[in-house]
């Protein structure tokens, strides 16, 4: 996964939550929800999970698909989002399973698949020239592609927070001073565009 990765130059991953879910993830990292239930830790979330894998943390590769995190805003309930740059190492150190496209469609239902094995790490940029036009090598070819993790990120795989407004940077990084180590830095993107780009 790692000599994949160095190949296409991926940056990091991407997950994104409401605010009020991060102070729960710098204590106990990003869990699944079958481990938070497990935990008795809340979670704000709208819906279940299309896809049917409760024991799975999604996260996505460079950049998050803009129509899913708008799609989960309008319907989440919550006023105030964050998206956490997570260290790319998750993908060496975790059990994954990879979907090259929405993980919820029947291509990647298919119950054979081995979708932990580097093929279909691989297959997440796969792609004609006119599917890949203007896109970095770092881009999954279809911006619903994401990543299963089947074991907890641990906080410490937290790079760095986004927010859309500046109200919400002193707050969230307050949260994030929790950790122990180096500070990590909130970037404000009004328009989201940073995480949606290619």
């Amino acid at each position: 996964m790692r000599s994949i990765a160095e190949q296409q130059e991926v940056p990091y991953l991407l997950h994104f939550t409401p605010v009020i879910n991060l102070p729960g993830i710098v204590k106990h990292g990003l869990l699944s929800r079958d481990k938070l239930a497990e935990r008795g830790i809340p979670y704000a979330s709208y819906e279940s999970r299309l896809d049917g894998r409760e024991d799975a943390t999604s996260v996505s590769i460079s950049r998050v698909s803009r129509q899913i995190f708008d799609r989960k805003r309008h319907k989440g309930g919550h006023p105030n989002w964050v998206v956490l740059r997570l260290n790319i190492q998750v993908l060496c150190t975790h059990e994954c399973l990879f979907a090259w496209r929405n993980a919820a469609t029947n291509e990647i239902q298919y119950p054979f698949r081995e979708r932990n094995r580097p093929w279909a790490f691989y297959k997440m940029f796969d792609g004609s020239n006119e599917e890949r036009n203007g896109l970095g090598p770092w881009f999954p070819t279809d911006p619903e592609a994401e990543v299963q993790v089947l074991k907890p990120i641990a906080p410490d795989c937290i790079l760095e927070a986004i927010v859309d407004r500046h109200e919400l940077v002193e707050a969230v990084q307050g949260i994030l001073n929790c950790m122990p180590g180096d500070q990590r830095p909130v970037a404000v993107d009004a328009s989201w565009g940073r995480i949606a780009r290619g």
